[in-house]
């Protein structure tokens, strides 16, 4: 038995001078003592789960999963969903039996995979965004089938498809996919109130990436925006870069749905966290600009956002830093509330007897992070590397 004490983010945001036991990579027990943590005990949370990265530190998930998931652990996500761009569906499903047959499964020192996020390829074409247009396709059961192939969900590791439910075929899609045990997230979209609605009730459950990809709010055409604004059928991931979305858009969503409806994502791109200045991702040149990676212009000029440059855990701190959100509702956002968009609230995302014992020691100061722990143990805290070369995706 090993033990980390501090001051503990416990279920539902509630903080705890304490101590807790692990042991086998559980949480055994949490010991609640009396009186305030000392002002320097570390902040002891749940470590961070990401519903949505598309690569990190140089890593791809197509090409190193592995790397991927060690870097991740590095920076405190210890689960992930690496995140596909849109392919043809034969591609698609190819790319995703492949990854799922390599992904890492006993390495200590690296973040969980989770399953795969698929964002793409049945969104609306108009609200491609950074996605390559000429890769996206209408809705169709033997497109489904191409990705899914003849096992479903778990079989080929696909756990949450993004889809633009206003689409022709799309209901129908959606449908097959709640069958097929695959959680349907709703953007890149144009969707009205009313799509979202039926969607939701044929069993959609989240939003991707809320705000970006979608219709503006208008006061009498909510649209997809407003219902996930507005209801609580769907949980929505939220980008915490600051640069995605403002400060004022992170501060409605947050009155909207409280820390409990809202999923902090990092929408990485692969070279995050590697200083690296004009690389390429789904087929656009990309570089560094106010926060975020846009997509680049022939001289170099910003001409949209392609992705974030930022972990998870750097947006905790430029929410926590800036005022939007108080450090348990920004922690609680990227942990709890992403596993109990899973269903695997029992499991991760929470300092409770019984579950994973993946956890995060901040520095109560400046949120610096002090200690990584998978499965109870101790992941090692290098400095950044530097930029690798970039290799084409």
């Amino acid at each position: 038995m090993t033990e980390r004490r501090g001051r503990l983010l416990l279920p539902g945001g509630q903080w705890a001078h304490g101590i807790v036991h692990l042991g086998d990579g559980l949480v055994r027990e949490v010991e609640r003592l009396p009186g305030e943590p000392p002002a320097a005990a570390p902040v002891v949370a749940p470590g961070l789960i990401d519903l949505h990265i598309h690569g990190f530190r140089g890593h791809d998930p197509l090409e190193d999963p592995q790397g991927m998931a060690r870097e991740l652990a590095r920076v405190g996500t210890t689960a992930f969903l690496p995140t596909l761009f849109p392919a043809a569906p034969e591609t698609l499903g190819r790319q995703a039996r492949e990854l799922w047959s390599r992904r890492p499964t006993s390495d200590p020192t690296g973040a969980s995979l989770l399953g795969l996020h698929l964002e793409g390829p049945f969104v609306n074409p108009a609200m491609a965004g950074a996605l390559p247009p000429d890769q996206l396709g209408d809705p169709s059961p033997t497109a489904l089938r191409s990705i899914l192939g003849s096992a479903t969900g778990t079989g080929q590791g696909i756990r949450i498809m993004t889809v633009a439910p206003e689409l022709p075929g799309a209901p129908d899609l959606i449908a097959e996919l709640v069958r097929s045990g695959v959680r349907v997230s709703l953007g890149h979209s144009r969707a009205e109130v009313r799509d979202a609605l039926a969607a939701a009730r044929a069993g959609a459950r989240g939003v991707t990436h809320l705000f970006n990809a979608m219709g503006p709010l208008h006061h009498r055409r909510a649209g997809l925006l407003g219902f996930a604004l507005s209801d609580d059928a769907l949980s929505a991931e939220i980008i915490a870069d600051l640069t995605h979305v403002g400060p004022e858009a992170f501060r409605l969503a947050l009155r909207a749905r409280g820390k409990q409806g809202l999923c902090l994502v990092s929408d990485a791109l692969r070279m995050a966290g590697t200083g690296c200045d004009v690389f390429e991702s789904g087929g656009a040149r990309c570089g560094p600009h106010d926060g975020a990676f846009w997509r680049l212009g022939p001289d170099g000029e910003p001409l949209g956002l392609a992705g974030a440059s930022a972990s998870q855990l750097e947006g905790v701190r430029r929410l926590v830093q800036g005022q939007v959100a108080s450090l348990e509702e920004a922690l609680t956002m990227a942990s709890e509330s992403p596993a109990r968009s899973l269903g695997l609230e029992g499991e991760r995302g929470r300092i409770v007897p019984g579950a994973r014992a993946d956890l995060i020691l901040l520095d109560p100061g400046d949120l610096r992070l002090v200690e990584v722990l998978v499965g109870g143990e101790p992941v090692p805290l290098p400095s950044p590397p530097s930029a690798p070369r970039p290799s084409g995706r």
